[in-house]
């Protein structure tokens, strides 16, 4: 069973444009929030999410995409972050699904 104490072992966040993202990866599980194209601050649905990619949202930020079957949510992160997140996005989650088209 996870230790819902246990700090996380990465966590990137940003605030960009009058939005905020973040996502904090642990030895077993991620968790992530977004304000991007968001009404508010949402929680990602990690249970339901089947897939993760990552890819340029404009000059400046990289997005974090998690899908659901329902819709995907947008997670923006500092360009300088992108292989970090990467990385630990893998580890945890495995490989990335295709970008969509």
């Amino acid at each position: 069973m996870p230790d819902p104490s246990a700090p996380p072992t990465l966590d990137l966040q940003l605030t960009w444009r009058g939005t905020f993202g973040r996502v904090r990866v642990f030895d077993d599980r991620v968790t992530a929030e977004t304000s991007y194209d968001r009404d508010g601050l949402t929680a990602v649905p990690m249970d339901a999410v089947r897939g993760w990619r990552l890819g340029p949202c404009d000059v400046d930020a990289v997005c974090v995409e998690f899908v659901t079957p329902e819709e995907t949510y947008r997670v923006l992160l500092d360009t300088s972050d992108e292989k970090l997140a990467e990385l630990a996005l893998r580890r945890v989650l495995g490989a990335p699904v295709p970008p969509a088209s």
